[in-house]
């Protein structure tokens, strides 16, 4: 009796710790990896690039040209941590490249945007400039992904703004890269463009050892400040908040009587 018990005790043992390596080397699910935070566009480091210094205003100086480089290619997506830094060293160095490519026309602006929010993000980066940075500056966009309709919105209510703006430059491998011009003509290209013309060019980047080479921007940019001086209203410098004036009744002195 008690060899049996034995050894059916020893068999169960065995049995328990069969189990355990098993289910310790059982495929277990992993975590989900963690979301991208929100970018908040009025913080500096929500941009791979900005001007080290504000350019001049409009009202200070005669008309000059910004550049907001928006890249789909350089989206930031879903990852762990690990991946996470490492798409945006990567992310960080890429805009970076490009910038130096736009830097010719002027100074650069370029966000960081992620993958799954790029029509949202590339809103709000856009938003941020027009009212913080851009101060009433001529600026055109370089992006290598078709534009979102909603962004043609901003643009038609305000001549001015649509004034300008220089237009679309596209580069890098896109399926349309004359995205809905009809569509940006009646929201979003100035009236130095006509409709079946539109305002959107493909330029070329070419890779030159760490950097990249431009060609084809002259096609929108030349002759875009002189259409500006002839034809554009230059914003007028704000006035600024004015201090608040306490009215004071006055007292008249009595009537004789």
């Amino acid at each position: 009796m008690n060899k049996t018990f034995l050894a059916v005790l020893v068999t169960g043992l065995i049995a328990i710790a069969i189990g355990a390596a098993l289910w310790s080397m059982r495929d277990t699910p992993g975590l989900p990896d963690p979301a991208l935070p929100d970018f908040d566009y009025a913080s500096p480091a929500s941009w791979a690039v900005q001007p080290d210094m504000p350019p001049p205003a409009v009202w200070e100086t005669d008309w000059e040209i910004d550049v907001l480089v928006l890249s789909r290619g350089e989206a930031l997506e879903t990852g762990d941590a690990d991946a996470l830094e490492r798409q945006s060293r990567k992310a960080d160095e890429a805009l970076e490249r490009l910038a130096g490519a736009f830097g010719g026309i002027g100074p650069v602006y370029t966000p960081f945007l992620r993958a799954d929010s790029f029509d949202d993000d590339l809103a709000a980066a856009v938003a941020q400039y027009l009212s913080t940075d851009n101060r009433g500056r001529a600026f055109i966009i370089a992006t290598d992904a078709p534009l979102p309709s909603t962004l043609a919105s901003v643009f038609d209510g305000d001549a001015l703004l649509r004034d300008r703006f220089g237009g679309v430059l596209m580069y890098g491998d896109v399926p349309d890269a004359g995205i809905a011009l009809s569509t940006y003509a009646s929201g979003l290209c100035s009236r130095r463009f006509n409709a079946a013309a539109g305002c959107v060019v493909p330029v070329d980047l070419r890779r030159s050892g760490a950097s990249y080479e431009l060609s084809g921007a002259e096609v929108l940019t030349g002759g875009f400040v002189g259409w500006l001086r002839d034809n554009a209203a230059r914003l007028a410098e704000p006035l600024g908040d004015l201090e608040e004036i306490e009215i004071i009744e006055i007292q008249k002195p009595p009537e004789p009587e």
